[in-house]
């Protein structure tokens, strides 16, 4: 590992965490600044109105098919120890990104599609028929996320985290060269734009971080570790398949608003607004998603653990500060009409409505971040599961009681989200708790 960068608990400050963190939180900014680029396209493209309130369930949709592949980071991160370990992770890795492929090419191929959209989440159908085209394109996009975060998951296990900024910022110029020079031509839709844009950013992304993690492979995972237990394909199933239906639950989240969102008063209104909403939320909350892996690879004994729940407790705090700080101040209105482009002067407040109702969820997700990465480095990932079951049937209730009062889309969405994301946090909390005892004994 990094001789700087991973360092035992009696040499952990502030500043090393946050060395160590940076990069990783810049790259995770990076990827969130894919969605204002997308928003910035769509908008001003002929028939924004509809295409907007269509990225909505496009993405949603293909993060959920994702899923599976997201916590190849986490399972690299803490098993990518020797040679061994990599061979087998590598086998494991293959067959969940082909059966991810074939999944997404079912969905978006097949009368799945108007299945899923139009008869579940209930979409107008000029809203499904309009997303369509994108999802077709981006079949290959969870194969190209899947071996691009186990790949990153080694080089994190390793300290390398500077070369994972870089290949963020690779995928981002992308999207913009790709996205922009479309936009000029003008013979596509804004969702094919974008939608071909997303996928040459991933498929550039993922080339950068194989090209990258060379090095990490030849050095770090050349040798097998003497008296470390090999992996099998069975352990690797029993680790990686509670983050994965964890991850799977939590992104059905996405979906539900969508529903939600599609059965409320001025649907086509609401889902646009979330969407614009979306993108300036995301980038708020993805400072903290970088966190679990830093958590992970830094802790080492009780102090350690403590001074890691410090410094995410800093990170929470100050990002939802500067999120309500933007809210209140409005310059969410000025990033919605003059970043974005976006005309609707509806659209702009119910939009605003949305981050003014949200500015919690960076906070929570700091501390949940802390508990899923003291987790995971115990192997309890079990416990993530049981606490997403409950945030999801949270999400549900409160959607499904808001439909049915006929509240507006966006106070239903916004505070489901909010609460259910409180309530996981609070079982993490106490399987954590209920860990450490057991840990103990």
């Amino acid at each position: 590992m990094s001789e700087d960068l991973t360092v035992e608990s009696s040499g952990l400050s502030n500043s090393h965490i946050f060395r160590f963190y940076l990069p990783l939180a810049l790259s995770w900014l990076f990827m969130a600044i894919e969605s204002p680029i997308a928003m910035s396209v769509i908008s001003r493209m002929a028939n924004a109105d509809i295409s907007i309130a269509a990225f909505q369930p496009l993405m949603a949709v293909s993060l959920w098919i994702e899923s599976p592949v997201i916590d190849l980071l986490t399972t690299a991160t803490t098993l990518g120890k020797d040679r061994q370990h990599y061979v087998e992770l590598s086998r494991f890795v293959w067959k969940i990104m082909a059966v991810v492929t074939v999944v997404h090419a079912l969905v978006a191929a097949t009368p799945l599609y108007w299945l899923l959209t139009e008869h579940v989440i209930g979409l107008d159908p000029r809203v499904s028929e309009v997303a369509r085209p994108g999802l077709i394109v981006m079949i290959p996009w969870s194969a190209l996320i899947g071996w691009r975060r186990y790949l990153q998951g080694l080089m994190i296990r390793n300290g390398q985290t500077r070369l994972i900024g870089m290949g963020t910022a690779v995928r981002m110029t992308t999207m913009a060269l790709v996205a922009g020079g479309l936009y000029f031509l003008g013979s596509l839709s804004s969702i094919m734009v974008v939608s071909i844009g997303l996928v040459c950013a991933v498929a550039a992304e993922a080339g950068f971080a194989h090209w990258a993690s060379r090095p990490t492979v030849a050095s770090s995972l050349a040798f097998d570790e003497p008296g470390l237990r090999p992996l099998s394909q069975r352990f690797l199933a029993h680790f990686h398949l509670p983050l994965s239906l964890t991850t799977m639950v939590t992104l059905l989240g996405q979906p539900m608003v969508s529903t939600a969102l599609a059965r409320s008063p001025h649907s086509i209104l609401a889902l646009g607004a979330f969407q614009v909403a979306s993108t300036l939320i995301w980038l708020h909350r993805t400072i903290v998603f970088a966190l679990p892996e830093v958590v992970i690879t830094l802790y080492r004994d009780a102090a350690s653990s403590l001074k890691l729940k410090r410094f995410c407790l800093y990170i929470g705090l100050g990002t939802t500060s500067v999120m309500a700080l933007t809210s209140l101040s409005r310059l969410d209105v000025f990033f919605f009409h003059t970043l974005l482009g976006v005309s609707d002067v509806q659209i702009i407040k119910t939009a605003h409505l949305a981050m003014l109702l949200s500015c919690f969820l960076p906070l929570i997700g700091a501390m949940q971040s802390y508990l899923r990465g003291m987790l995971a480095a115990h192997h309890l990932t079990v416990s993530r599961l049981a606490a997403m079951g409950v945030s999801v049937t949270c999400l549900i209730l409160l959607l499904f009681v808001g439909v049915g009062m006929r509240w507006p889309g966006i106070v239903t969405s916004c505070v489901a989200l909010t609460v259910s994301q409180l309530a996981e946090l609070g079982v993490l909390g106490y399987s954590w708790r209920r860990g450490t005892v057991a840990l103990a004994v």
